[in-house]
């Protein structure tokens, strides 16, 4: 019950609302790193990587950092 709360109103916590519908609907999965997280893409060119905990940008490696960007 804690984590659904704080999926809905924490934005550092994993993913917002409107990225988990985003996900949900036109997401399609590219990868998954060493350290758990998620890598999805869509059909328009939008790239967007989901955290397995804490929302840390220093936690992409260097290859999924170059394909983000």
């Amino acid at each position: 019950m804690l984590s659904f709360f704080k999926q809905i109103f924490i934005w550092w916590h994993r993913q917002t609302i409107g990225t988990f519908i985003l996900t949900l609907f036109t997401g399609k999965f590219v990868g998954k790193d060493e350290f758990g997280n998620k890598y999805y893409s869509n059909s328009k060119g939008k790239r967007w990587v989901i955290y397995q905990n804490k929302v840390e940008s220093s936690k992409i490696p260097s290859e999924w950092y170059l394909w983000i960007h």
